[in-house]
């Protein structure tokens, strides 16, 4: 699956890119720091995922997570997130978000999600699955 990376913070998104070019049938293929680039390279590249941060500087990972289920519907969407609040985590679920990881997951956690989300499931991480349960 190619993979299109979008996180203000390029540190993170060396760390995570490392991370998914780790795992058989993944690569990422392009990245961006905001929703407007984000935007760009995937009508340019045609991902089959992106995975976003919901703060990207001034603008909302849930900007692109709408832009992108509007756009291009098939376009699975991984949040991958320093964010739990309940709010979030629900309207990310309500924009169409495949998955929802927290930042502080083990490494191991973001290759259980891309599967997931490989085979058309939906992953929420442990944390974030057991508040939305008990909501």
């Amino acid at each position: 699956m190619n993979i299109l990376l979008v996180d203000d913070h390029a540190l993170v998104r060396a760390g995570i890119r490392s991370l998914i070019n780790q795992i058989d049938s993944f690569r990422v293929v392009g990245e961006a720091d905001g929703v407007e680039r984000g935007l760009a390279l995937l009508r340019e590249l045609e991902p089959d995922l992106v995975v976003t941060d919901i703060t990207l500087g001034n603008h909302s990972g849930l900007e692109l997570l709408a832009a992108v289920k509007r756009e291009r519907p098939a376009t699975r969407v991984v949040v991958l997130s320093m964010h739990s609040a309940d709010e979030v985590v629900s309207e990310a679920l309500r924009l169409g978000a495949d998955a929802y990881l927290l930042k502080d997951s083990a490494p191991g956690e973001l290759e259980i999600a891309l599967h997931a989300v490989e085979r058309h499931d939906s992953y929420l991480s442990p944390v974030v699955s057991r508040r939305m349960i008990d909501r």
